[in-house]
């Protein structure tokens, strides 16, 4: 961070210059209403935990084109990506490594889109001109959630048609060839809203063997009936073709044998599919009550294509989910005290079908894992600002595993597996008014293993059925404040003490549970509001995740950097937005290294900068990611065997250049 402070010396001063012709910038809002935190409406400050809220209006102000470019300043979440691009990034809330994507739950519109095994959520599928708004609820929130959401939630808000008819069309260009145009109309028409979009997303990526072509079609329909009946539906469909550039060896880069950019894989790919329908119906039987059913369905199938030193192999995967999941929100007083108690069932059907095919391997794998819970929330005001909450739920789940090795060489397996857990959340919450919320909260949870920690044909036994679920007991104390209208800031100080961690033991080749693992750290961020075109944004993150006793005692969890600082100004002068910005994530330990043994991954400083002009219907946008030109790694993976490190490398300096146009009718 070195530069940034400098710069940013310097950038105030000029922008000072000419904030009497600016526009406002809106300040952070406590009334904000959020959905994650309760499964029911309420207000940020009125919520025992550490929840953000990103707007469409922060969203547009800093011209991020991808999901990963969104979360990345957020404080206790940390983002690293694979391939340099929208295709496997992954998300970590709380510091989990590399088992981050099983750790993290992701919602759209309250529905589960995490998958059943380790492949993580797909963030490339939904495009960021139909986000309305992003929750981030950070901490367990099992009791509400279930499965993955250990670590923390992140739900993400689709758009409603507003006003009269309208279109929207852009086109996104820029470096490594990129290619993002989107069509979409919205509106609504008496009961009836709306709001569709189609889009692709092309780029040749930042190394060879890069590419990434999406298409993407997305809508989303509301119905408000008569009688306090609505029925909203959802639906989409994602295809995309990928390639899979590999890791680069430090050797590779030291001795100058391959370029940052090269790949030794040129043949690797993959291809992806997914289809899914949503549909929730809510009625209102009376003032106090609302009850509401969702069902969904979603069918997704990836295949992948390697080149090994065996020859080569392919590998193909379709998933199934169907979820049911009826819910309850009573708001009624008791004895005068001011009550809501959300009450629900979820039921989730997942069946899976892998087959494999090469280097002497032709299987057919199918697992199918059934998952249902019911969980119970009340919040109830002892007195006028002073707020109790608590919530249960009872989960179990069922794997079904039926395999057969086509070459003959190994037995069929045709077994199951069976699991139970509870979920427990306690939270009291003090609301100053006008001002904030200060709030203590308790709260046990969990995760159930994915179907390949339970599951190698390769293994002896193939069914894992000694692995537990992991479960966690932690305690948040936070505060929001705002010292005046355009200063406030936020803090919290979190606990979490781990048992069952589930992760893959390199030393020994298979996924196992660690006995104990902890985690504390401090989230905090602070804005002001300077003058009402010119504001600050700082963030700072402190994460301790470790290993809690037996041979790895004290050992850091790989992957997790234990700071993280985010900085930015942005200035609105007429219809022009500037946004500059600097993030710093410390120094992390590579993947699989869980003894520590080699040196840890260094530090690095990335700065952006945005212009964003809106007039009218037309919006222009403009960015430089990586300013200074950066080289480095956000993910690295050591072999424990040979002892060399697999580097993969992140994007140097690149440019996005946009035009949109909106038109209403």
């Amino acid at each position: 961070m070195k530069r940034f402070f400098p710069v940013l010396l310097l950038f105030l001063c000029f922008l000072w210059a000419f904030s009497g012709f600016s526009q406002e910038l809106t300040p952070q809002r406590l009334d904000s209403i959020v959905v994650t935190a309760t499964r029911a409406e309420s207000k940020i400050r009125e919520v025992p935990a550490n929840i953000s809220v990103i707007t469409r209006q922060e969203i547009e102000e800093k011209g991020v084109r991808t999901l990963t470019d969104v979360f990345k300043d957020e404080q206790g979440v940390f983002t690293r990506s694979l391939l340099g691009n929208p295709k496997y990034s992954t998300i970590d809330i709380r510091g989990f490594g590399e088992t981050a994507a099983q750790n993290s739950l992701f919602l759209i519109d309250g529905r589960r889109v995490n998958e059943i095994d380790m492949s993580g959520t797909d963030l490339m599928q939904v495009p960021v001109e139909m986000i309305e708004r992003i929750e981030i609820y950070r901490g367990p929130a099992s009791v509400l959630y279930g499965d993955n959401a250990i670590g923390g939630v992140i739900n993400i808000i689709l758009k409603k048609g507003e006003g009269k008819p309208s279109i929207i069309a852009g086109l996104n260009t820029g470096s490594y060839d990129l290619y993002n145009p989107y069509l979409g109309t919205s509106g609504k028409q008496g009961r009836f809203s709306y709001n569709l979009l189609t889009s692709s997303y092309d780029t040749t990526g930042y190394r060879h063997n890069n590419d990434v072509r999406s298409r993407d079609v997305l809508g989303s329909f509301f119905f408000d009936l008569p009688r306090g009946f609505t029925v909203s539906a959802k639906a989409g469909h994602h295809r995309d073709t990928y390639d899979l550039p590999g890791p680069l060896t430090q050797a590779d880069l030291l001795t100058g044998r391959y370029d940052r950019k090269d790949s030794k894989t040129p043949s690797d790919e993959g291809n992806t599919e997914d289809n899914f329908i949503d549909v929730e119906v809510s009625a209102k039987p009376a003032d106090t009550v609302l009850l509401s059913l969702g069902m969904a369905y979603r069918k997704r199938h990836t295949s992948f294509h390697y080149d090994t030193t065996g020859g080569p192999w392919d590998s193909m995967r379709r998933f199934e989910t169907t979820s049911f999941t009826p819910k309850v929100t009573v708001s009624e007083d008791i004895f005068s005290l001011r009550n809501t108690l959300v009450a629900g069932l979820d039921y989730y059907y997942s069946p899976s079908r892998s087959n494999d095919l090469g280097t002497g391997t032709d299987s057919d794998t199918n697992i199918n894992k059934t998952e249902y819970g019911f969980y119970i929330n009340d919040e109830i005001y002892l007195f006028k600002n002073l707020q109790f909450s608590a919530g249960y739920r009872l989960a179990k789940v069922k794997y079904d595993f039926d395999y057969t090795d086509n070459t003959g060489f190994l037995a069929p397996i045709n077994d199951f597996v069976k699991k139970d857990k509870d979920a427990l959340r306690l939270g009291l919450n003090f609301i100053i008014p006008e001002r904030g919320n200060i709030f203590l909260n308790y709260a046990q949870g969990f995760r159930f293993p994915a179907t390949d920690e339970y599951f190698s044909p390769f293994a002896v036994p193939p069914i894992n059925e000694a692995l537990e679920p992991h479960t966690v007991k932690e305690i948040d104390l936070g505060i929001r404040f705002k010292f005046t209208k355009n200063i406030g800031g936020a803090a919290t100080v979190f606990s979490g003490r781990h048992k069952n961690e589930i992760y893959y033991n390199p030393l020994t080749f298979t996924n196992t549970n660690y006995g104990k693992t902890r985690r504390e750290g401090i989230e905090a961020s602070f804005f002001w509001l300077v003058v009402p075109g010119l504001r600050l944004d700082l963030g700072y993150t402190y994460m301790d995740a470790r290993f809690d006793g037996d041979d790895l005692d004290g050992n850091r969890v790989p992957m997790v950097p234990k700071n993280k600082l985010s900085a930015a100004v942005a200035w609105a002068f007429k219809d022009l937005t500037l946004t500059f910005s600097s993030l710093y994530t410390g120094d992390r330990y590579m993947t699989s290294d869980v003894r520590n043994l080699y040196s840890a991954m260094g530090g690095f400083t990335v700065y952006d900068l945005t212009a964003v002009y809106a007039w009218k219907g037309l919006k222009l946008t403009g960015g430089v990611r990586n300013l200074f030109d950066k080289q480095y790694s956000e993910y690295a993976v050591v072999n424990n065997t040979t002892g060399a490190r697999n580097y993969y490398p992140s994007p140097e300096r690149n440019y996005i250049l946009g035009v949109q146009y909106s038109y209403s009718f």
